[in-house]
C-alpha cells in the first residue's frame, strides 16, 4: 500500500507520496485546501494511506479525504521523535520522515469523532469556558464591593433590581462606572452563554443515545451531552477497563519484578469535564431509589469512604451508559447488580 504523508499547515501543506518499496513517487507544496486534496491525493493510483500529525485542521483533512484513501490516519506528534526531535528538520524532511514512519508502523494513530460530536464537543468547551468567565465577572464584583465598603449577601448583588442601589452607595464616580461596567459584561456573558445552550440541545437533539441516557439515575441533559460528545463511538473502547481509563475514573497501579508496588490510587489523567459531570451525576443517583444507590450505601457499610464509594458509583454509571448506547435500550434498574460478584 502507497504512503501519502502530508506536513500540515494552516495555508499550504507538505505532500510526499511512497510506494511500497519506499521510493518517492512525488513531493510537493499544496494548498491546504480539501478539493485540491482530494483532487491530487485521488489522482494517485492504487490503495494507499493517508497521514497527518495531529492537529486542529485533523478533523476537517479526515472528513475530506476518507472516502479517496483506503485509510486516513491523523497520529499522535508527540510520539514522532524522530520528527520533533530532529536537528536539521524542514517540511520536506518531515514529511518523508513520516511517511518512513507510518511504512515501518511507528506512529500512535489518533482516533477523531465524526460529526456532530465534534460540533458538540466544541460547544462544551465554549459554555464551560463562559461559566469561568461568568464566575470571574462575579469574584471581581464582590471585591469591588469589599473595596468600596457596599454590603451585600450572597448573589442578591448580581440582581438586576438590587444594582441602583449598589451603585449609589458608591462614592467614586470612577468606580461606579467600573461596578457598572462588570455589570454589563455579566449581563453579555449570561446571553451568550444561554445561546450556547440552544446550540447544544440543537446539535444533541439529533443524536438518539441522549434519550437513552436520560433514563438512567442521576443523568441529566449537561451529563448526556457531555457523555456523548467525548465518548461519540463506545465500540472503540474494549473493555471497562478502558472505558474508565478514559473517563478517569480507574486506579494507577505501579509494578516492579512482577509484583504491584503500594496502593493502587485514583488516576489523575482523564477527560476532566466528563469526569466532572460524572461525578456531580453519581452524587445525584445515590440520593435515590434504585441500585446505584443502594451499591453506595453497601460500599458505606464495608467501610469505603464517601469519595471512594462515589468514584465507585460514577465508574459504574459509565459503564452503563456504554451498555445502554450500545444496547439501544432504555435503563433498567433489576439489570444493574448492586455489587459485582467479586465484591460479595
Amino acid at each position: 500500500m502507497k504512503v501519502v504523508s502530508l506536513d500540515v499547515h494552516a495555508e499550504a501543506s507538505q505532500l510526499c507520496a511512497v510506494n511500497e518499496d519506499g521510493e518517492v513517487l512525488l513531493e510537493m507544496k499544496v494548498a491546504t485546501d480539501p478539493a485540491i486534496l482530494r483532487t491530487i491525493i485521488g489522482g494517485i493510483p492504487g490503495p494507499k494511506r493517508v497521514v497527518f500529525e495531529e492537529g486542529p485542521l485533523s478533523g476537517r483533512l479526515m472528513d475530506a479525504l476518507k472516502d479517496v484513501a483506503d485509510q486516513v490516519v491523523s497520529c499522535d506528534p508527540a510520539r514522532n521523535a524522530m520528527i520533533a526531535r530532529s536537528e536539521n528538520s524542514n517540511d520536506e524532511r518531515d514529511a518523508r520522515r513520516l511517511a518512513m514512519l507510518s511504512r515501518a508502523g511507528a506512529i500512535h494513530p489518533v482516533w477523531i469523532p465524526p460529526e456532530p460530536y465534534r460540533t458538540l464537543r466544541s460547544l462544551l468547551v465554549h459554555d464551560e469556558r463562559m461559566q469561568r468567565g461568568i464566575t470571574s465577572v462575579q469574584n471581581r464584583i464582590k471585591a469591588l464591593c469589599r473595596r468600596t465598603g457596599v454590603a451585600y449577601r450572597g448573589g442578591n448583588v448580581y440582581k438586576a433590581k438590587n444594582r441602583p442601589g449598589v451603585l449609589k452607595q458608591i462614592e467614586s464616580a470612577g468606580m461606579r462606572w467600573q461596578m457598572d461596567s462588570l455589570y454589563r459584561q455579566l449581563d453579555l456573558l449570561r446571553r451568550e452563554r444561554a445561546g450556547a445552550r440552544q446550540a447544544k440541545k440543537s446539535v444533541a437533539r439529533n443524536l438518539r443515545e441522549i434519550a437513552w441516557f436520560d433514563t438512567a439515575p442521576g443523568v441529566g441533559p449537561i451529563t448526556a451531552q457531555t457523555f456523548a460528545a467525548w465518548i461519540a463511538d463506545p465500540t472503540r473502547f474494549k473493555s471497562r477497563s478502558a472505558v474508565s481509563s478514559y473517563v478517569g475514573l480507574g486506579l494507577g497501579q505501579g509494578f516492579t519484578n512482577w509484583e504491584p508496588v503500594g496502593k493502587a490510587k485514583a488516576s489523575k489523567r482523564g477527560q476532566r469535564q466528563l469526569k466532572r459531570v460524572l461525578f456531580l451525576a453519581a452524587n445525584a443517583a445515590v440520593r435515590g431509589d434504585n441500585a446505584l444507590a443502594r451499591r453506595y450505601q453497601a460500599r458505606i457499610k464495608a467501610g469505603w469512604e464517601h469519595g471512594k464509594a462515589i468514584r465507585d458509583i460514577a465508574r459504574t454509571l459509565a459503564w452503563i451508559l456504554c451498555a445502554l448506547w450500545r444496547t439501544g435500550k432504555d435503563y433498567d434498574d433489576s439489570r444493574v447488580k448492586p455489587l459485582d460478584r467479586a465484591d460479595r
